[in-house]
């Protein structure tokens, strides 16, 4: 009888595992579906943003044949320019055979950006 009550006991110890395990692979699943929308939402108000502004964000080129293995960026022909992202996350102005580069990796995105808003407010019509 003892034996037949640790079966049992052994038995739904198993199930409740089973459950719980079940809950978690669900709630993830949530959890991913969630972030999933976060994402297309956000991708959508970047676009709306974009359109707003008159500002298309170009795609990233494969510069490595250029500039080096693993280097992606962006060309401006018609500025003589080209933009690129290093291996280690440092951004590289090229121009006319000189380099400038915005800070390490580590800051190379701020940067990146503050100098993306002030070429957009440079563009943009004054008052």
């Amino acid at each position: 009888e003892d034996e037949l009550r640790q079966t049992r006991a052994d038995r739904d110890l198993q199930r409740e595992r089973a459950v719980t395990a079940e809950q978690q692979a669900r709630a993830a699943e949530a959890e991913r579906e969630r972030d999933a929308e976060q994402v297309r939402d956000l991708r959508d108000r970047l676009a709306t943003a974009q359109a707003t502004a008159g500002l298309v964000l170009p795609d990233l080129a494969d510069l490595s044949g250029d500039l080096g293995n693993g280097v992606r960026g962006v060309r401006l022909p018609e500025a003589g320019l080209t933009v690129a992202r290093q291996p280690d996350g440092a951004m590289m102005l090229h121009h006319q055979g000189r380099k400038i580069r915005l800070g390490d990796g580590e800051h190379a995105t701020a940067y990146g950006r503050v100098l993306a808003a002030a070429l957009l407010a440079l563009a943009s019509p004054q008052p």
